[in-house]
């Protein structure tokens, strides 16, 4: 079986390469201080939403600049 060459594929309107998939956004790590207390707190809603320390931040900090 002969192969096709890359302009007759094109011709033929058969995908010459796979489509491109979206890579997920590249993160940083950042170092941040918090009062003990606040930590605490912070811990406690993020338990209560099911969510991670790092995932209720970075949610926190996306809504606040969104809204900006």
């Amino acid at each position: 079986m002969a192969k096709k060459s890359k302009k007759s594929a094109e011709k033929a309107g058969t995908p010459t390469e796979t489509p491109e998939v979206p890579q997920r956004a590249v993160k940083v790590p950042v170092a941040l201080r918090f009062n003990a207390d606040l930590l605490a707190q912070i811990d406690k809603v993020a338990l209560r939403r099911g969510m991670s320390r790092n995932a209720i931040i970075s949610y926190w900090c996306s809504r606040a600049v969104e809204a900006e």
